[in-house]
């Protein structure tokens, strides 16, 4: 594997940081790199300093996001634009070196998630001019920190209705009311 630097993605991910209110983001502690050579499904990885490491070696919490090249030269500037989203999602607002995981009890990384703030960033982009916008930088709210993101709650079936205990498709396929398929649970 051969790395590079790339002052360009770092340039990128900190307009997006700021346009979101990412104010946790320390752009001088968040390192961007081009791998070549790399076999792992993915677009970009972020890895943070251990806080183990960062005591042994006296020094304080830094992140390296790492882009998979040719794979994420491939993807459109929208398409990379969302991938450093997912990836600044995974710092958490503490900066400790630590990574947020995809899924968590109060916070998920989703695709609804990154389009939200895509289409967040996007309007912040627009307005670079400064008028109307507030110091924190995100749809004048006046927080500081990043947005507070929260899994929107999960819609339960009631009693008697829905697929049964018969479990995901009961026989009809992925989600296909009245498919044609006729399953015991049917004929009662």
């Amino acid at each position: 594997m051969r790395w590079q630097p790339a002052p360009d993605i770092h340039r990128r991910l900190v307009r997006i940081a700021r346009a979101l209110g990412f104010d946790h983001v320390d752009p001088q502690r968040v390192h961007c790199l081009r791998v070549f050579g790399s076999r792992a499904n993915a677009y970009a990885r972020i890895w943070g300093l251990p806080q183990i490491f960062q005591r042994a070696l006296r020094v304080r919490a830094h992140y390296v996001v790492e882009v998979l090249m040719p794979d994420f030269g491939r993807l459109s500037r929208a398409q990379q634009d969302r991938v450093l989203i997912h990836e600044l999602l995974h710092i958490p607002r503490t900066f400790s070196g630590g990574l947020r995981p995809e899924r968590a009890p109060r916070f998920a990384i989703t695709h609804h998630t990154v389009s939200r703030l895509y289409r967040q960033y996007l309007t912040a982009a627009r307005g670079r001019s400064g008028v109307g916008r507030s110091s924190a930088g995100h749809n004048g709210a006046g927080r500081s920190g990043a947005p507070r993101l929260r899994r929107p709650p999960q819609r339960r079936a009631a009693a008697g209705r829905g697929r049964g205990s018969a479990g995901r498709g009961a026989g009809r396929g992925p989600g296909v009311r009245g498919a044609g398929l006729r399953t015991a649970s049917d004929r009662r």
